[in-house]
């Protein structure tokens, strides 16, 4: 009776690993411009060095999936619409520096379909692994200066990291 114990625990054993099964490793799909788009979280301050918003900013790929074009959003207009960081608008980008820029992009900023008001970014860039966050982990650093028409002879100034998910950044 022990033999067929011990045989029976081999045998399941041995149907259990063989049963396993392994897959390759996935593809990942990345966006037309990665490694540039993302969440940031970002700090927007004025020519005073005083901080008008502090939360999040976004850049990511257009529906045609442009290489050379990409989205770019901060600030949350539907909370304020007067607001002068709140911006929204297909700017340039260029992947192989990392950076990206655009002069007087139409602002739809409110998710508006046309605008009157135009905004321009200049000196637009990101670092990879260019920062430490709060938690003290590596992160991708983006900084850049903006103007918005609304706001004539302000210049305001981004700087920020990679949303991490970590509740410390």
């Amino acid at each position: 009776m022990r033999q067929i114990k011990y045989i029976l625990c081999l045998f399941v054993a041995f149907v259990g690993m063989a049963s396993c099964e392994t897959y390759g490793d996935y593809e990942i799909d990345y966006s037309s411009i990665h490694p540039l788009g993302g969440m940031y979280r970002i700090t927007v301050t004025d020519e005073s060095d005083s901080v008008v918003y502090r939360n999040y900013g976004h850049l990511y790929n257009t529906s045609d999936g442009s290489t050379t074009q990409c989205w770019i959003r901060t600030g949350e207009y539907y909370l304020n619409p007067a607001n002068a960081y709140a911006i929204n608008g297909k700017i340039n980008c260029d992947l192989k520096s990392l950076t990206f820029s655009g002069s007087n992009i139409e602002n739809l900023a409110g998710n508006v379909a046309t605008s009157t008001t135009t905004f321009s970014v200049t000196d637009g860039k990101v670092v990879l692994k260019g920062i430490k966050t709060p938690s003290g982990t590596q992160a991708d650093a983006i900084s850049f200066t903006f103007t918005n028409s609304r706001f004539p002879g302000k210049t305001y100034t981004v700087e920020g990291y990679r949303y991490t998910g970590w509740s410390e950044d």
